[in-house]
């Protein structure tokens, strides 16, 4: 018996990450597919602020903590939901720390056929400026991106 075929994606909560999870599921799933939600947690903002101001204040990083936590949990349970939903095989992998590199990283450990993902269609000053998840994981996977524009 062949293994199954191992398909990550890429969510994040946004509208843009469940329409490509939609596309994936409308285009291109098979029965049998594996699929892998991974999510990265986003403590961008915790890290913007002075750190003075974070040993101050312990309960700035106590509550910013427990609203990504509840943010994680509610990314899970959507992608558990619509799994469940679909009748497919998957699970939800949460990672921490700059989303293009986890990606990359997952997908290579969890010997992913391909990443979907969505696009939040930055501008070109913006990417330019910021960067792209999606441009990093497109250049940096060693197997197929499919990255969905709304």
């Amino acid at each position: 018996m062949t293994s199954p075929r191992v398909v990550l994606v890429a969510i994040d909560g946004s509208d843009h990450a469940e329409q490509a999870l939609d596309w994936y599921l409308q285009n291109i799933h098979r029965a049998g597919d594996f699929v892998i939600g991974v999510h990265c947690a986003d403590y961008s903002k915790l890290q913007s602020q002075p750190l003075t101001l974070l040993s101050s204040d312990k309960s700035l990083v106590t509550n910013f903590l427990e609203t990504e936590e509840k943010s994680v949990k509610k990314v899970a349970a959507s992608f558990e939901a619509k799994v469940l939903k679909n009748k497919i095989d998957g699970k939800f992998i949460r990672i921490n720390g700059d989303p293009g590199p986890g990606l990359v990283e997952v997908g290579a450990s969890e010997k992913a056929a391909m990443i979907v993902m969505g696009s939040r269609g930055l501008g070109t000053i913006r990417r330019t400026l910021l960067g792209s998840v999606s441009s990093y994981v497109m250049c940096h996977a060693s197997v197929p991106v499919i990255v969905c524009r709304q």
